[in-house]
């Protein structure tokens, strides 16, 4: 009897030793808590018109350069037309301008070689001074007919890279009619109705990545200096199906700011804390935008 009374006496007085340990070890460790959150983007509309066709639904993963929707292009389509027209004109007059100016100075080569040959013979007397004023004249004009004809050719193939420059406009903004991911994801919202009309800037949809998500939270003076960045942390998110998943640090406030009113209670609101972001591989998608989790850094 007395040998089972001190058994029991060992074991409750080791029951407590441990229960002590396992509490003087989780006071040691920080803890915060704080919602998930994720890189997101809102794709918006960058051209005015009707939605025609909408490739995405809410809930469906996408990938870089999906299409979300389609905007009419009924008039963009005629411009395009349009300024392919005054295109090949363009190119026509070049090609007028350029015969021209062959001409030209086929003129004042001619007039070129007059000119030095009167100009010979008026030194010896051979010519009168009137046939020489006349070639002389003509020397001239024909010159500023040269320049007249190389001038209008710059201007026409100024004119061709204007337009093609208008037309690559009008391309980009064909392609703005069909707004494509920019980076690989989730679409959680969807913005937009078939058949709506939209102008620039309007939201189409919102696409975040859950493949990483990551969680902020707030650590007072005492619990920063046990966290260093790269540390492991577990991110439990405190429901039964749901195992905790492990993290690590990627960021602390180099600064201290007043603790957020939704995190702590009134009493704590005064105090001074720093921004901890522990960032989470999240594969299976278990961590959602805005669940609550508690962190523990190890």
């Amino acid at each position: 009897m007395g040998k089972t009374r001190s058994y029991c006496m060992v074991a409750a007085l080791a029951a407590v030793s441990f229960l002590g340990t396992s509490c003087s070890k989780h006071e040691n460790v920080p803890l915060g808590s704080g919602f998930i959150e994720a890189t997101e983007v809102t794709i918006s509309a960058e051209v005015a018109g009707t939605i025609e066709e909408i490739y995405v639904e809410e809930g469906d993963e996408i990938a870089v350069g999906q299409p979300i929707v389609l905007i009419d292009t009924t008039a963009l389509a005629l411009e395009l037309e349009q300024a392919r027209a005054e295109q090949a004109a363009i190119r026509t007059h070049i090609q007028s301008a350029e015969i021209k100016l062959k001409q030209a100075i086929l003129d004042s080569s001619l007039a070129a070689k007059e000119f030095t040959r009167i100009s010979n013979l008026i030194a010896s007397g051979s010519v009168r001074e009137q046939q020489y004023d006349e070639v002389k004249t003509h020397y001239r004009q024909v010159s500023l007919s040269t320049a007249a004809a190389r001038a209008a050719l710059a201007a026409a193939r100024a004119d061709l890279e204007r337009m093609r420059s208008q037309i690559d406009l009008i391309r980009e903004r064909l392609s703005d009619c069909k707004p494509r991911s920019p980076m690989t994801g989730t679409v959680v919202t969807r913005y937009v109705q078939r058949g709506e009309l939209v102008t620039p800037g309007k939201p189409l949809v919102r696409i975040a990545n859950l493949d990483t998500v990551w969680v902020k939270f707030y650590l007072n003076p005492d619990d920063l200096g046990k966290v260093k960045l790269g540390a492991k942390a577990e991110v439990d998110a405190e429901i039964p199906e749901t195992k905790p998943l492990m993290g690590k640090v990627t960021w602390i406030s180099p600064k201290a700011e007043f603790t957020p009113k939704n995190v702590q209670t009134k009493e704590a609101r005064a105090d001074l804390v720093y921004a901890v972001k522990v960032t989470i591989p999240n594969p299976e998608r278990k961590l959602k935008i805005g669940m609550p989790v508690m962190v523990r850094i190890q």
